[in-house]
Parts: structure tokens; sequence; C-alpha cells
């Protein structure tokens, strides 16, 4: 029950994050458009976001959390904070560092662009004001993850939800003081992001305190800080090959046009919401089963629960795919047309987001099936597909780009994503037997189409009496549903056999 009440307490807070950011981006996109603005401040806010993953939510999180929780349970919790101090002592050296040469590069290259040259002047300042985020939000994550050890779920887990309202509250501020003038609102963003970091940071450090830490800064070594380095350098440099292909594609993204980065950052958005609230949720409710499964060295049972979470994490990526291809007009006009972001800038965001979003059974496979391999220990084999993936994109995305611009970006993540879900596919294959999988798949696909064709005549019956916005809502609020229902009673009609299990899925 305990458990329960942790999950219950991440999950909501996890549902308002993901509304608040939403909201967060619809007027953020409604004051600013898509323009040299929006891209100089969507790339500046993702520098540090890419730190933030490789190390503070990464890397060092992962590496510090086992030896927090062995020193807390062997050793006495004073001993699990000195080594605590230790590690964030480090953390803050090389924060600090990271931090001051990105500064000094932002600054240098302020040198190299004209006044023309808009997005790249504005790119330069707004990540001199952004970077310093970098230090907050890593060492939020590192003090999150000691409270995680210490049971602490609730306070930690709203934080992100602070960061967004904060980032709101200063976006009205900005509106109040500066008007219309988006380049001085996206200043007001950035100062914004600033004070939510600091307030991700301060907030668990004052849980932390309540249980007993106190801050020292500890340089001194220890047989601990040898196993911290021990664990975090490989997982480092494995993070690292991962993030320097998010980082080059949106570099080159940014360099593309003033309309890139940010048609392909509400793009992800969009298709983050399924991937994240469902095909991980699968993978993450499996993953114990299969490990222990794995452990045992029961064969039998393994394939069959490996082959069920697949099945049934298909059986919602896929009409996700469909439905949200389907409605993808709608959905962009009902969460983002708002304000200056008007049916030009739908219209840009359009095709980029199709092609994104015709990954999302790939990359929900991918997610899938790397649990697979982890529960059997093999970390190498998804590590090597994987490089392989990211020079696969790189080459695509270069090829791709300047004929297609930021749909030929996307094409490179599907394509690379399909590579990696095949190879992934094929050497679990070899592992534990081919999974006949196949009949299932079909019988997605045919229930998917039949709700197709169910959306898009309710699409023409709805068009018929109303438009723009007003269509836009009611496609969301009723075809959405509708074609839901569709699909689950086209399941039962082609017999699918997982039916129940996917049905019980949903509810819990």
């Amino acid at each position: 029950m305990h458990k329960l009440k942790n999950i219950l307490k991440v999950s909501i807070a996890t549902i308002g994050s993901r509304v608040l950011g939403l909201v967060r981006d619809s007027l953020t996109m409604a004051y600013m458009g898509i323009g040299a603005v929006s891209s100089a401040y969507t790339f500046a806010f993702s520098l540090p976001n890419l730190f933030r993953r490789l190390l503070g939510e990464g890397a060092l999180s992962s590496a510090i959390v086992p030896i927090f929780s062995y020193s807390a349970k062997n050793n006495g919790i004073q001993s699990a904070f000195d080594f605590l101090n230790k590690a964030i002592s480090r953390a803050l050296v090389w924060l600090v560092v990271i931090t001051i040469i990105g500064c000094i590069i932002a600054s240098c290259s302020l040198a190299f662009f004209d006044e023309q040259q808009t997005r790249y002047i504005l790119g330069a300042q707004y990540t001199l004001v952004m970077f310093p985020y970098l230090i907050l939000i890593c060492v939020a994550a590192i003090f999150t993850a000691a409270l995680n050890v210490l049971d602490s779920f609730g306070i930690p887990s709203i934080t992100p939800m602070i960061l967004n309202a904060c980032i709101i509250a200063s976006l009205f501020c900005g509106v109040a003081f500066f008007g219309a003038d988006i380049e001085k609102i996206a200043f007001a963003l950035c100062v914004g992001w600033l004070i939510g970091g600091f307030l991700q940071m301060v907030i668990p450090a004052i849980c932390l305190i309540k249980k007993g830490w106190k801050f020292k800064f500890d340089m001194s070594h220890s047989s601990e800080i040898s196993e911290l380095y021990a664990l975090f350098i490989p997982a480092l440099i494995g993070a690292a090959v991962v993030q320097l292909n998010i980082f080059v594609s949106k570099l080159l993204a940014f360099n593309l046009n003033d309309t890139a980065t940010p048609a392909l950052y509400i793009s992800s958005r969009i298709m983050e919401f399924p991937l994240g609230v469902f095909s991980i949720a699968i993978a993450t409710v499996y993953f114990p089963r299969l490990a222990k499964l794995a452990a045992s060295k029961i064969e039998k049972d393994f394939k069959e629960e490996y082959k069920e979470g697949l099945v049934i994490s298909m059986a919602i990526a896929i009409p996700a795919m469909f439905g949200i291809i389907t409605l993808a007009r709608d959905i962009l006009s009902l969460l983002f047309k708002w304000g200056i972001f008007d049916m030009k800038d739908v219209d840009i965001c359009l095709p980029v987001m199709i092609v994104s979003v015709v990954g999302l059974p790939f990359f929900a496979y991918t997610t899938y099936a790397t649990r697979g391999f982890h529960s059997n220990k093999d970390t190498k084999t998804p590590v090597k597909i994987s490089y392989i993936a990211i020079a696969l994109n790189l080459v695509l995305s270069v090829a791709l780009m300047f004929k297609f611009d930021a749909s030929g970006l996307a094409a490179a993540n599907v394509i690379a994503a399909i590579f990696t879900s095949v190879a992934l596919h094929i050497n679990l294959s070899k592992k534990i037997g081919k999974q006949n999988i196949a009949g299932d798949f079909i019988k997605i696909i045919c229930a998917s189409l039949v709700m197709v064709g169910t959306c898009l005549v309710a699409h023409h019956l709805l068009s018929m009496y109303f438009c723009d916005k007003e269509l836009a809502l009611l496609a969301c609020l009723i075809i959405i549903p509708l074609g839901a229902l569709t699909y689950l009673v086209s399941l039962k009609f082609f017999k699918f056999s997982r039916l129940n299990k996917l049905k019980k899925l949903l509810q819990r």
C-alpha cells in the first residue's frame, strides 16, 4: 500500500507537470509565434536541459543512488550524508566550470554575427542567461534522488510543476512590462527558468535538511568516491553519445532556418504524451517481471511475458500514431493556434509533426525491447545498436534537411528508430526465439484503420456545421473518445486475444 501511495503521488505530479508544461508551451508560442525569437529561445533552454539529462537525471544520479542507498543502510544515515556532500561538492565544481565555459563560448560567438543574423545573436544572448540553470537543475536532481532513496516522493515530484508555474508567471510579467516586444518577453522567460530552477533546488534541499542533512563543502577522498567514479564514468560515456546526437540534431535544426527548431520541439512535445504516459509506463510495469523470470531461467515464461508486454505496448502506440496523424491539424490548432501563432504556423508544424509521429510505434518498441535485453543483464547490445543508429541519424539528417527542411530532420530520426527496432528485434529473437507477433500486429493495424475511417467520417460531419477553433475543440473532445471506442470494439471483432489485458492495464 505504501508503494502504491508513492506511485500515486509521482503519477499525479507527473500528469500535473505535463499539463502545466503544455499550457506553458501553448502560451509561449501564442506570444512569440514561430520565428527567429522562438527558435533562439527554444535552442537556448535546450542546452542546459541536455546537460540535465546527461548529468543530473542521467549518469550522475544513477551512480549516486546505489552508493547512497548502501551507505544509509549499512553505515548509517550520517555516513550517507557525508558521501552526499562529497558528491555534491565535486558536482558543483564541474558544473560551475561547464557553465563558465558555456557562457564564454556564447559571449565569444556574438563577435561572429552581424545585426542581420537575429536568430544567432538572440540564441547566444539567451544562452548566456539560461546556462546557470544547468547548475540548479543538476544539483536539484541529486537532491531528489537522495530523497527518493529515503522514501520521500511527494515534495520532490511537484518541483517540475513549480518550474512550469514560474515560467508561466514570468511570461505574463514579461507581457505586462514589455508589451508586444517578443525579444524581451523571451528574456523574461529565461529568468523564469532560473527562478524555477532555484526553487527546484531549494525545496528538496529543505526536505533533506529536515531529515538531518547539513551541507558541507567537502573535496576529501573516500572509497565511496572511488566507487562513484567507477559507476559514473562508464555511464557518462554511454549517455554522452546519445546526448551528443540530440545536441547535433538541435544544432542542425537551429542552423537550418527560423522555424525548424520550434517546429521540431512542438512535434516532440505532442508525441511525448502517448510515449511517456503509456509506452514507458508499460515497459516499467513489465520490466521487474521480466527480470525475475530471466533470473529464474524460466525461458518459456519469459518469452510469453515479453511477448504480452510488447503486443500491449504496440496496441496503444500504433492506434495513437494513426489517431494523431488523422487529427494532426485539429490537435495543433487547439493546442497552439492562439495569439500570434496563426494558421501559417500550424501549416509549418503540420508536416513535421506527421513525420515525427510515424516514429511513435518504433520509439515505443525500442523502449520496451531494451528492457528485454536489460532483464537478461545484457546492456552492451542495445548500446552497440544505438551507436549505429546515431551515426545513421546524423548522416540522414545532413542528407535530408536541405531538401525537406525540418521534416527531413524528423524523417532521419524516424528511420534511425526503425533501424533500432529491427536490430533489437533480430538480436533478441536470437536469445529467446521467434515471438510470433505478426498476427497480433495485423489485428492492431486493421482495428486502427477502422478507427481512422470512423474518425474521418465523424470529422467530415462536424466540418459541415463547425469550423476553425470550434471544429478543433469538438474533434478532440468527441472524435478522440469515439475513435478509441471504435478501436476497442474492432479489436474485439478481430478477436484480439489480449484485449482483456489491455483493458486492465488502461484501468490501472
